[in-house]
């Protein structure tokens, strides 16, 4: 994938044979569009699984998760942010699902702020399994991001943690690639902005960024199609 992503962003900058920009510099400006699209979108989405609760522990650091997330997902690197979070009560992880839970409800996300002002104050002495969801927040995001649970955990439970993610970077063609399409078309047009604004080629680069800007929410219509929510809700409609 990387020499396509190589050559699209070659015939964009008019430099199909490489006499501008070297290959090196053009790889680099790639994985720092790659990264960007990644996190813009959130399109590199895993739900690892294999992650628990540890009894009477409240943080749990991205870093944690991630041999879980890349065996699940090669070709990502790092934990970007949490969208969401589901503990079992009494269930079990099993051949990747959890089993044997009666239930497993999403847990309620508030801001850090909120969070420390309400749950922390208590010393860590806020334990115990709630008969109804929880609380959770993130604090920090990437690498050194964590999350935090109210009422901390006294069992180990199997938890479902809905992660946006960061590619590793391509260094050779055969890397895997995990940014999907269409989000892949996208590639090119903001590694070639970089490239143009190395030359100092702003007014091109305003251009080349503008069809970066609208490629994206080209993509997310695709990723997320109108769709009719009751198909007896209308008795006419045109498509």
């Amino acid at each position: 994938m990387l020499a396509e992503y190589i050559t699209q962003t070659q015939n964009y900058l008019n430099d199909s044979q490489g006499h501008f920009f070297s290959l090196p510099t053009l790889t680099n400006y790639i994985n720092r569009s790659r990264r960007r699209i990644a996190a813009a979108s959130g399109c590199l989405r895993v739900m690892p699984p294999g992650v628990l609760t540890i009894p009477n522990q409240e943080s749990y650091k991205f870093n944690d998760w991630t041999a879980l997330v890349q065996k699940e997902m090669p070709g990502v690197g790092s934990v970007l942010a949490c969208r969401s979070i589901a503990i079992s009560i009494g269930g079990r992880w099993d051949r990747g699902a959890i089993r044997g839970g009666a239930w497993k409800p999403m847990w309620k996300r508030i801001p850090w702020t909120d969070f420390q002002a309400r749950f922390r104050i208590y010393g860590r002495t806020f334990l115990g399994t709630l008969s109804e969801p929880g609380w959770w927040t993130q604090y920090g995001s990437g690498p050194i991001g964590a999350i935090y649970l109210a009422p901390i955990p006294t069992l180990t439970q199997a938890m479902e943690v809905d992660l946006s993610c960061l590619p590793l970077p391509l260094l050779t063609d055969n890397d895997p690639e995990p940014i999907p399409y269409p989000w892949q078309d996208g590639v090119a047009y903001w590694a070639a902005t970089l490239a143009l604004l190395q030359q100092q080629r702003r007014e091109d680069a305003q251009a080349m960024a503008q069809l970066f800007n609208t490629e994206l929410p080209f993509c997310a219509s695709i990723v997320c199609p109108q769709f009719i929510s009751n198909p007896y809700g209308a008795t006419l409609r045109s498509a």
